[in-house]
């Protein structure tokens, strides 16, 4: 017995139907037109269910310096913002740029057909950017994404302690405490005779 969760005109509700008559197709989407009985109040009549096929998006997964080309697929008039983190066959990954012709919004509907600029979401690598008397020096460290950092917290890097200063998101944005996916870059500056 095949059977659909559809919505029921008499039990006001999504109920479970029986199939008793059906036609499908699945070359532009999926589609279903046949007689269903809802189980729950024994109605029968004709039902149509239509879907379209889900929108492949092009993505670009980064990984240090290293950009690979994929596809996201995604369904018709899904919202999708810099910051957020989808599913991917490869993993969760964070979206950290939109991008459509030559303008970078920081959200946009799948049907904008943007370009995702995305990074993996299991570990992040944050870009410290430390100020050290009149030099400033770049090092990179990673991390689990879901470790916090605020402002004003010690933070061990290369085997100095560093307090932080500021925290970068992705698109700009500066704000005082952020989890590791969420972060572009921190400033911070290395505290005077804490070596290890």
């Amino acid at each position: 017995m095949e059977e659909f969760w559809i919505f029921c005109e008499i039990c006001g509700e999504e109920c479970p139907h029986e199939v008793l008559k059906s036609r499908t197709s699945s070359k532009r989407g999926f589609s279903f037109q046949g007689v269903v009985k809802c189980l729950e109040c024994n109605t029968t009549g004709p039902t149509e269910i239509r879907e379209e096929l889900p929108l492949k998006l092009r993505l670009r997964i980064s990984e240090d310096d290293v950009t690979q080309k994929n596809t996201l697929q995604i369904d018709k008039g899904v919202f999708l913002r810099v910051g957020d983190t989808r599913p991917h066959p490869d993993g969760l990954i964070l979206i950290t740029g939109l991008e459509i012709g030559n303008k970078r919004p920081n959200q946009a509907y799948s049907q904008d057909n943007p370009i995702v600029w995305a990074k993996k979401a299991t570990h992040a690598k944050i870009r410290f950017a430390i100020h050290e008397g009149e030099s400033t020096i770049s090092i990179k460290q990673e991390f689990e994404s879901n470790e916090e950092f605020k402002v004003g917290m010690k933070v061990r890097i290369e085997g100095k302690i560093a307090k932080i200063k500021a925290i970068n998101l992705f698109g700009g944005k500066l704000v005082k405490k952020a989890y590791a996916i969420e972060i572009s870059r921190v400033t911070c500056f290395y505290e005077r005779n804490k070596r290890r």
